[in-house]
């Protein structure tokens, strides 16, 4: 084996977009977690998923990310959750040291380093 593949990174506008591809699975009863890392000055936040059945490219590994400067990002040991709201009055989505009743509660799992299998350069 020469070493693990890098995956397809893509970047999402917002961590508010991130959350609700995150909170898609909820319906199904499956969690999927935020990953969270810092590198530099920068935390990032990412999810995992796989295209499937596109052309011959089954179960192509795809990363959708966001990131942020770290001094604007709650402290690691309290970022735990991602909350996300949405009903008549709008859109509510925030990061938080504990879950609320009411928001879909997406766990942020917090990394020591980069993982491998993600590309170098992530803007």
């Amino acid at each position: 084996m020469t070493g693990i593949d890098k995956v397809v990174a893509i970047r999402v506008a917002s961590l508010a977009d991130l959350a609700r591809l995150a909170s898609t699975m909820a319906s199904r009863l499956i969690v999927m977690p935020v990953y969270r890392f810092r590198m530099g000055e920068r935390v990032y936040y990412f999810v995992q998923a796989s295209f499937k059945d596109y052309y011959k490219l089954y179960g192509l590994p795809i990363v959708y990310y966001y990131s942020q400067p770290a001094s604007d990002d709650v402290p690691d040991d309290r970022a735990k959750y991602i909350l996300i709201k949405a009903d008549m009055t709008g859109e509510e989505v925030e990061v938080s040291p504990q879950a609320r009743t009411g928001y879909v509660v997406v766990p942020i799992v917090n990394l020591s380093s980069k993982p491998p299998h993600l590309p170098d350069e992530l803007d």
